[in-house]
Formats: C-alpha cells, structure tokens, sequence
C-alpha cells in the first residue's frame, strides 16, 4: 500500500527543484508548466497532445513608470560653477537658465573678437570708399616731406659738400672772432685804408655815373652797377670802421655765436650721414608715393575683396566666441521639472558628467521589466492593454503599445569563482522591453512606481 508514496513523492521533489530553479532564473515558465502537466497515455488523440503543448495563457509582466521624456543634463566644457538657479522639484521651462559656470575668459575673447571685427569693418568702408581731397592733401605733404628729407641727405653725400661747409663754418668762425675781441690800432689802420680805398671808388663811380646819367636808360648801364657795387663797399668798410671803434652789440655777438653753431651742426650733419640712411629715406618716398598713387587711383575690387574677406574671418572669430560664452551656460532644453540636481555654486565641474536630471512630468509612460522572449512573440504596437499599479490599487488604466524594443536583454547576471577570478555569467531569461502608452494620465503617478501590464491572453 505504501508503494504508491515513493512515485509521488519522487513527483513532488522533481516539481520542487523545477520551481525552485524556474524561480531563479534557470528554467522559463513554460517548461515548468509541462513538467507539471499530467502524462500523456498513449491511447490519446494528436488534438489532446497539441493543446498540452500550446495551451491559453494570459500574458502579465512587472513594468514600471518613467516619464516619456527626460534627460542627464551636463556641461560642454570644464569650469567652475558659478550660481545654480534652480532646486530638485522645481518646474522650469524650455531655454531657462539652470546652471551657469564663470565665464570671465570667454568674455574677454567676445570683447577681443568683437574689437577685430569692428576693425575688419573699418578696413572694408575704407576701401569701399572713393578717394577723399583730405586724405589725397595729407599724402601729398607727406610725399613732399619724404623728398625733402631724401635730397638733404643725398646733398650731403656730393662731392664737394662737406668741403663748402667747412669753409662755411671756418668763415662764421672768423666772423665771431672779430665781433668778440678787442680793437688793436692794426686793425683800426687797416680798417682805416679800406675805408679811404672804397670812399676812392665810390667818387670815381659817382664821376662816371655822372656823365651818363641824363640817358633814358641810365640805370641799365655798366656806371650804374659800378656805383651801386661802390656804394655797398664803402657802406661795409664804413660799419666795419663803426664796429671797431664802438663794439659789437650783445644782440650781434649772439647772432654770431648761431650762425657758428649752425655751421658746425651742417658740418657734422654731413659727416655721419651714411648711404644706409639714404635708402631708408628712399623707401619711404616709394611708400608715401605708393599710398598716394592708391588714393587717387580710388576704389579698388581686389582691396574690397580681401577686406571682405577679413570681414568674413573676423564675424567666424565672434561667432565661435559666443558660442564658447553660451558652453558656459546650462539651459533646459525642454520644459519639465528638476528630479535631481548634483552640483553646488563653486564646485568645479567636467565636461560631459552629469549635473541635473530634467523630466517632463506630465506625460507618463509604462516600460516592461520581465517580459520573457517566450512571452513577447505576438505582441504589436497598437495593441490595447491593461495597467494596474501596487501603489494605486484603485487605478487602473487602457493604454496601447507605443514600442516593442528589438534587442533582448538578460534579467539577471552571476559571478563565478571557480577558476579563482572572477567571471560574470548570463543566468536568467532574456526579456524584452515593451512601451506603454496610457489612454489618460493621473496626477497620481510617479517616476519608477511599479506596475502591472496584463496583454490578455495568447
């Protein structure tokens, strides 16, 4: 009587270890149902073998809320946090400013590219412009300046020109001598003799004058030049009397004291200058010339082309510096609210490690969590369906498959140690995550509450 134990509990154990290793992961559902089945006998008809093996069932999988949109938020570039304007809960709008780093760097470089590109534009009107009197008369002077510059210095490299000046200075020289020392009875006798000599020539030229000066052309005759050559000779030798018995003058030993001086500076003048000198002072009459030849010649098409064209670089130049100066800046791109905020003012920040998390959470949505690939096959987006959530026993909503994702993924991972390293292994199903679109939204629902989708039966 007790022989009928053995098979069953045989059964039991087996179910047990079924369940067990189904509930782990190990064995899907299906297999365990068949195991479970009762045996076929062999008297059995094909329809009763076939609906063991396809049975009805109703397709139910574990899911999840999450908003149909959010994001991790982070910054372009590196920086220091400068104010965060936002906190965790709090609604804000598409394009607000939530976080904003120091940009005081990236300023200078606008003011900097600003400035080039005010100077670029400059340069364009310039060379757009026709040719002013103003600027064609300040070029000219220029021009002149430069020539002038060029022929006393190419004078001062002549033959000949150094000597002339030598002589010049040797005779400033005499001439201060003579105003500064004292009058000896030599040089008052010698003064004296020119005298009578010259007052000699002038009666004799005011004798000859005389005879001729009845003609009409009196003044254009050779008498008439001998007495005026007469008249200055006695005139100087008379001063020249004058000086060395009364003095020279404070203001006459001055004057002669310059005129020393700037004799001596034309000497020194000429003595340095060197032909290195001669072709710079060259140089800059081409260049002068240049400019003014441009000037009259007016607007030139290849000149608005390069300054457009430098127009053109310096606007890329500001461009890319606004767009440095906004990386400095976080705004939301979408209206929701902040879920989470992990930045402080004044913390230092990477680029690209998430800051903020932004959800929009007035449209929710439903993801699978276990739905097996055993249990996927079928399903279709547009197929109506049933949500019920743990939280909200007393909700429950229609909604539609928006998505089924192709790609599986496994539910779960082990590590073995047998080898002494460890080793993550594939342990449970591979499930699919399918999309739900709820028919109304609750202002009830939150992110990540649990939830149960039921597919109905297949």
């Amino acid at each position: 009587m007790r022989r009928w134990y053995i098979p069953l509990a045989a059964l039991l154990a087996a179910l047990g270890i079924a369940y067990g290793a189904y509930a782990l992961g190990y064995w899907p559902a299906e297999f365990v149902q068949v195991l479970a089945s009762p045996r076929l006998n062999a008297n059995d008809s094909h329809n009763d073998a076939l609906a063991v093996s396809s049975p009805v069932r109703r397709i139910r999988a574990e899911a999840r809320v999450v908003p149909a949109r959010w994001a991790q938020l982070s910054m372009a570039l590196d920086g220091t946090v400068q104010q965060v304007l936002v906190r965790e809960g709090e609604a804000v709008v598409a394009g607000q400013l939530l976080v904003k780093l120091k940009d005081t760097r990236q300023r200078v470089l606008v003011s900097q590219a600003q400035a080039e590109l005010d100077r670029a534009q400059a340069a364009l009107k310039l060379a757009q412009a026709a040719p002013q009197p103003e600027l064609i008369a300040e070029l000219e002077a220029a021009l002149a300046a430069a020539q002038a510059n060029y022929s006393k210095l190419a004078d001062g490299l002549l033959p000949g020109a150094i000597t002339e000046a030598e002589e010049a200075l040797a005779q400033a020289q005499a001439d201060y001598a003579f105003l500064t020392q004292a009058a000896s009875p030599q040089l008052l006798a010698e003064a004296t003799t020119e005298l009578n000599l010259a007052q000699a020539k002038l009666t004799e030229a005011e004798t000859e004058y005389a005879a001729v000066s009845g003609r009409a052309d009196a003044a254009s005759l050779p008498e008439a030049f001998a007495l005026q050559k007469a008249t200055a000779e006695f005139n100087a030798a008379q001063a020249k009397i004058d000086l060395l018995q009364g003095g020279a003058t404070p203001a006459q030993r001055a004057g002669a004291a310059a005129a020393v001086r700037q004799a001596q500076a034309r000497v020194d003048a000429l003595k340095n200058a060197l032909p290195g000198e001669l072709a710079e002072a060259a140089a800059v009459v081409q260049q002068v010339q240049a400019q003014l030849d441009l000037a009259r010649a007016g607007v030139r098409s290849e000149e608005v082309d390069v300054a457009q064209a430098e127009v053109n670089v310096a606007l890329a130049g500001l461009q890319e510096a606004m767009v440095a100066l906004s990386e400095s800046e976080l705004r939301a791109p979408f209206a929701g609210t902040v879920t989470a905020l992990n930045i402080g003012a004044g913390e230092q920040v990477a680029a690209g490690a998430p800051l903020l998390q932004l959800a929009d959470t007035t449209l929710w949505q439903v993801e699978t969590l276990d739905l097996t690939e055993m249990d996927v096959v079928g399903i279709l987006p547009g197929e109506e369906v049933s949500v019920t959530f743990d939280a909200l026993p007393d909700l429950a909503l229609a909604g539609t498959v928006a998505h089924v994702r192709p790609v599986g993924e496994n539910s779960r991972t082990a590590t073995l140690y047998d080898s002494g390293a460890p080793e993550d292994v594939l342990t449970g199903d591979v499930v699919y995550k399918v999309v739900i679109t709820p028919d109304q939204q609750d202002a009830r629902l939150m992110w990540n509450m649990s939830s149960l989708v039921d597919f109905g039966e297949r």
